[in-house]
């Protein structure tokens, strides 16, 4: 069921605090609908974390659930089926997240739990290793996949191998392996703090009475003595962020892998930060290029007038950090140099010479119509809200996003794609049957 917001969404309308422990708050009360959807964010991402230990940051997120100081990971599980809820847990490079929904008359137990699972996690030595094998089995399942195993060793490629961006946020199966329940307390109790929180609240609420309750469930909240401070994140974040290696060259790499009958490639360079001002105008690029219709400029020449490519398009990475600018496709392994080359042509083309007036208009008028459809549902409302302070875009982002929109010009379009694919050293990673030579 759809219920998009009533009212604007805008500084006016979200309610946004700052509780006893330093937690942000955000609500937004949307009574089109009855339930409640909440999401918060916090740094606790896998930039704290080596090489080494890969993999360890994911592990904590999925295993803060499995039981706590209060309840074991069955009754936490028989709570949120009593009253149909859920809630969720995970980490990604940058931070640790959550996201839950219910009906608004369960939105105190919903923050409860989180709450709970946040701050009071026990990690079981049994539920840790059932986490621990579920995660092996989806790295192993990973190991099998071509469109996987291209991507993990693009961002290796790219990045290095020491810069947390280059890893799995899963890690790998050698580091995962390792891992014990202590490893994950000791995680917790250095990198899970109240003062990082970003909570989102959406739905049939009252703003005044939702911060009431958080003051008394996230609010309540305590930070471990030794846990890692906001300054600490910054500092590893900013070392994520260092420029990697440049090369002169194109990279290539193509992985064998046996039984497969289709190759996937992923071909890219490093791009910009979110927070970048020609962000705008990358994303406008980025549609002409590859998300138009069914895969723009290059799902329809790699594709449909060629007929190189079973799908086609390409993707800019939103980020604290600089994140890749790529092309993905997969293909015959007999048409995998010819999709490549087309691939780059399309790419420099754009880099060349601007779009046309009426490919720039379609782009813009299918970027700011599809915004609506993003804010039809709580949880879509919450994830904005999150983005919005995420990215310091302030509570007035979505009214002024058409206009950023539209300011993006023909020029714009070409200058920033000449910026990031004219770079003849670009990455790239076939992953599929051997092309070796028979």
């Amino acid at each position: 069921m759809t219920s998009g917001p009533r009212h604007a969404i805008n500084a006016d309308s979200v309610a946004r605090h700052t509780l006893a422990n330093g937690a942000t708050l955000l609500v937004y009360p949307n009574p089109a609908s009855p339930s409640v959807a909440i999401g918060a964010y916090h740094a606790a991402g896998a930039v704290l974390e080596t090489r080494e230990r890969a993999g360890l940051a994911s592990l904590t997120a999925d295993a803060l659930n499995r039981g706590t100081a209060n309840r074991t990971f069955l009754q936490f599980s028989e709570e949120l089926d009593q009253v149909g809820a859920s809630l969720a847990f995970h980490a990604d490079t940058e931070y640790a997240a959550l996201g839950g929904r219910a009906l608004a008359e369960d939105l105190e137990l919903l923050l409860t739990l989180a709450t709970d699972v946040l701050a009071h996690p026990t990690f079981p030595e049994d539920e840790v290793g059932r986490v621990r094998e579920q995660t092996l089995t989806v790295l192993a399942h990973a190991e099998d996949s071509p469109g996987s195993r291209a991507a993990r060793r693009f961002r290796e490629l790219l990045y290095g191998e020491s810069n947390p961006n280059g890893w799995p946020e899963e890690g790998y199966a050698a580091t995962v392996r390792e891992f014990q329940a202590d490893d994950l307390r000791a995680f917790h109790a250095r990198a899970y703090a109240p003062t990082s929180l970003v909570l989102a609240v959406v739905g049939a609420v009252d703003p005044p009475a939702v911060h009431d309750l958080a003051e008394i469930t996230i609010g309540a909240w305590n930070a471990n003595s030794d846990a890692a401070t906001p300054t600490d994140w910054r500092q590893a974040l900013a070392a994520a962020d260092a420029p990697p290696t440049v090369f002169a060259e194109p990279r290539r790499e193509d992985l064998a892998i046996e039984g497969k009958t289709q190759t996937e490639f992923l071909l890219g360079w490093l791009g910009i930060r979110r927070t970048d001002p020609s962000y705008y105008a990358t994303i406008v690029a980025n549609f002409i290029l590859g998300q138009m219709g069914l895969g723009g400029r290059i799902g329809s020449n790699v594709r449909d007038t060629q007929g190189l490519a079973y799908h086609a398009s390409s993707y800019a990475v939103p980020g604290l950090t600089r994140q890749p600018w790529s092309i993905r496709a997969g293909i015959n392994p007999a048409n995998v140099d010819r999709a490549i080359e087309a691939s780059l042509h399309e790419a420099r083309q754009l880099a060349e010479t601007p779009p046309d007036a009426e490919e720039l208009r379609l782009s813009k008028q299918a970027l700011i119509g599809s915004l609506p459809l993003r804010l039809e549902r709580n949880d879509g409302i919450a994830s904005m809200l999150l983005m919005m302070e995420r990215y310091g875009l302030g509570l007035d982002y979505l009214g002024a996003y058409p206009g950023l929109i539209d300011a993006v010009t023909a020029d714009g379009v070409r200058d920033v794609t000449a910026a990031v694919m004219a770079d003849p050293a670009y990455t790239l990673v076939t992953a599929g049957p051997d092309l070796s030579p028979a």
